[in-house]
């Protein structure tokens, strides 16, 4: 999967974020990505245990930072 064209199809313009907030929701999307890559090639559990991991620091990140808590 080129990960550079799943974040393409991604319009960020009218997202409130900062850097690193920006950062963690592309490791997201990219470990959501590898998901389907890795279909039946590694354990689901693994994955599943990613994508949550990256999740978790995307919400944490996002309770303490006043630019990706922007509404």
């Amino acid at each position: 999967m080129d990960h550079n064209k799943l974040l393409a199809l991604w319009n960020t313009d009218d997202f409130p974020t900062c850097a690193e907030g920006m950062m963690l929701a592309q490791a997201y999307l990219i470990s959501c990505g590898e998901g389907v890559n890795r279909l039946g090639t590694e354990e689901p559990l693994d994955r599943l245990n990613d994508i949550q991991a990256c999740y978790m620091a995307l919400v944490e990140h996002g309770e303490d930072c006043d630019s990706c808590n922007e509404v």
